[in-house]
């Protein structure tokens, strides 16, 4: 296996017979084998090719999990051409924007989509549309059924270049207007392979697949992961609920799932946890977020049977470290340390390596990283070194043993009265406290210090936050100049579509709010 494609392909003369993926609904199971998905892929790329789709064309899907989605992603990448995953929560205007620059030849898209796609189509009328199920009134589209139907079941003959895009990622737009993030067959394979040493994956694992594919945790830590090795995916549609989640594990044996702490943290807490049967599940990834460590605790004891693996990247870097069950033991306070495959250093501004103890740039090496930005040169520059390393914009500390520890991002540092300090530093501290669900911390501008120190916290159902308690817990774990100086209650943090805390929209929201009390 070399490329995207033959995910599919080579499983399929391996294991035909073998369920991919299987998709449960209240109307029935929806399944496909290796065997299947392979042919159906072949019939997309040949479809892809009769409308001049091939290398360097953008093939966009916009849609929920299915099992379609794989269907999609193997089809486009046998025709050579660059997937471009749009995030279904994304708004009419979001949309259009990257559609604008991303131009792609064909739109996959369904029904729980057309609304907003419709109006972002106002720009593009001359896009290729196809419909995962209903062609839903827009001018043009041909069903996924019908259009496979008239194409042959046989291998296309489209070279692809390893070294080549396989899909164009459009970054969440936390730094900024989403820029999309060209990968390789090449580097995304190499990943595949690393995660699956490190962690120990093997073809008889069955997935969890609830993460969003439009994600790249979703379609590469997941979806083309389970692809990789020749699994199971049990594909799951809708908003993550516990009550739906905890069935799925037990009725089809799950033994692998892909979570991000606030899921992780909603599996270990539900009422009917203890009801059902989840000696099948053996591990669990998680990242995209700091963990904090009361979460993790209560993950552990909830499900004692999983190995918990911590995994770190970037978009742009790829994945970058580990932090294997083994080395939690002695090591859950660090993020993880070079992954197989990968390269990854701290640096200074001058870009030297900095000592053990100290705190720097995360960058990565140029194996794992992306291509570079699609269309967008002058940004490429900006993240890319001249030696090819990756700047990532994240500050971690170096530790003893390889280990490395994130601190936050560059731009999120605070710079109060001189000094800096990591949000992410006091956000553990503070996400140890019982009372706490969430914390983001953030810098407000001070007429003293510059910026002053600013917890805002979303309280557990039913629990009073005191903010004494949490000043003597800072007190007791952090230097004074790293101490809030300020605490809000909210009942929800702002996400922008990636799911990640907007800390923009909610540095704007206080400093507006103070500015209001200073007029009033």
């Amino acid at each position: 296996m070399r490329v995207i494609g033959d995910l599919s392909r080579a499983n399929a003369r391996r294991r035909p017979q073998k369920t991919a993926l299987v998709q449960p609904s209240p109307e029935g199971e929806r399944s496909l084998t290796y065997g299947e998905l392979d042919a159906r892929s072949d019939r997309l790329a040949h479809a892809l090719h009769a409308w001049d789709v091939g290398p360097g064309e953008r093939v966009a899907v916009l849609a929920h999990n299915c099992v379609e989605y794989a269907v999609v992603s193997q089809g486009v990448a046998k025709a050579g051409a660059m997937l471009t995953p749009l995030n279904h929560r994304l708004g009419a205007a979001e949309l259009t924007r990257i559609l604008d620059d991303a131009q792609p030849a064909v739109i996959v898209s369904e029904h729980a989509c057309a609304a907003v796609l419709g109006q972002a189509l106002a720009r593009h009328p001359n896009v290729r549309l196809i419909m995962l199920d209903a062609a839903a009134g827009l001018a043009g589209a041909v069903t996924l059924d019908a259009l496979l139907a008239a194409h042959p079941a046989r291998a296309p003959q489209v070279p692809v270049d390893p070294e080549s895009a396989c899909a164009i990622v459009y970054t969440s737009g936390t730094t900024g207007a989403p820029k999309g993030v060209m990968l390789s067959h090449a580097a995304c394979f190499r990943m595949y392979m690393a995660t699956a040493i490190e962690t120990g994956l093997r073809h008889e694992d069955v997935f969890l697949m609830a993460a969003p594919m439009s994600h790249l945790a979703g379609l590469n830590m997941m979806l083309h992961q389970a692809l990789f090795l020749g699994a199971t995916g049990v594909v799951h549609r809708g908003s993550f609920d516990p009550a739906r989640i905890l069935p799925l594990i037990e009725r089809y044996r799950i033994t692998m799932a892909v979570l991000v702490p606030t899921t992780l943290a909603a599996l270990a807490q539900h009422a009917q946890r203890a009801r059902h049967d989840l000696s099948s599940w053996r591990m669990a990834f998680y990242g995209s977020m700091p963990m904090p460590p009361r979460v993790l605790a209560a993950a552990r004891q909830a499900f004692p049977q999983v190995a918990f693996h911590q995994l770190y990247g970037s978009t742009e870097a790829g994945m970058l470290t580990v932090l294997t069950w083994a080395d939690h033991a002695e090591h859950a306070h660090c993020t993880g340390r070079e992954a197989l495959l990968s390269e990854v250093r701290v640096v200074d501004d001058a870009g030297r390596d900095v000592p053990v103890g100290a705190v720097g740039e995360v960058i990565g090496g140029p194996a794992t990283a992306m291509l570079g930005y699609w269309r967008n040169d002058e940004a490429t520059r900006v993240v890319r070194r001249a030696d090819g390393w990756i700047r990532t914009g994240d500050r971690a500390r170096r530790e003893p043993g390889g280990f490395i520890t994130l601190v936050g991002r560059i731009q999120e540092t605070i710079v109060t009265g001189g000094e800096k300090v990591y949000p992410t530093e006091v956000e553990r501290v503070l996400g140890e406290h019982p009372a706490v669900r969430e914390v983001a911390v953030l810098g407000l501008p001070d007429a003293r210090f510059g910026e002053s120190v600013c917890a805002v916290l979303v309280p557990r159902p039913g629990e009073r936050i005191d903010f004494h308690e949490l000043d003597a817990l800072c007190r007791s774990r952090l230097a004074g100049y790293k101490r809030p100086r300020r605490y809000e209650i909210v009942a929800a943090l702002p996400r922008n579509a990636s799911d990640k805390v907007d800390k923009g929209e909610l540095r704007l929201q206080f400093i507006n709010d103070t500015a209001e009390r200073s007029r009033a």
